[in-house]
């Protein structure tokens, strides 16, 4: 069995399983938002290693939300998510600046 392990933007790692597909992310910050089209809506992780798996057709959460797009909440979730990816995406670039 191979678990492919990344970090992700606003404080969440993703393990993905090889072997079943199975997707696991979970939260290392004590909150998160993250879009996840699985879902159909914005999961909030509401606590330090709250997960949301996928496999296949097979969906769950634990401890957590999930904020649809009809729903309130959902508009002012999204610019928190999209600022996390920004800063993310800064990290990463200045890391791998760093190493050239």
């Amino acid at each position: 069995m191979t678990v492919i392990v990344t970090k992700m933007s606003g404080g969440v790692t993703q393990l993905f399983n090889t072997e079943t597909g199975r997707v696991t992310r979970k939260c290392k910050a004590d909150s998160a938002l993250m879009l996840i089209e699985a879902f159909g809506g914005i999961v909030k992780f509401n606590q330090k290693d709250a997960k949301a798996t996928v496999t296949g057709h097979l969906r769950s959460i634990e401890s957590c939300d999930v904020i649809k797009e009809e729903e309130q909440g959902y508009k002012e979730a999204l610019p928190t998510i999209i600022e996390a990816k920004k800063e993310f995406v800064k990290n990463k670039h200045e890391t791998t600046q760093k190493e050239l």
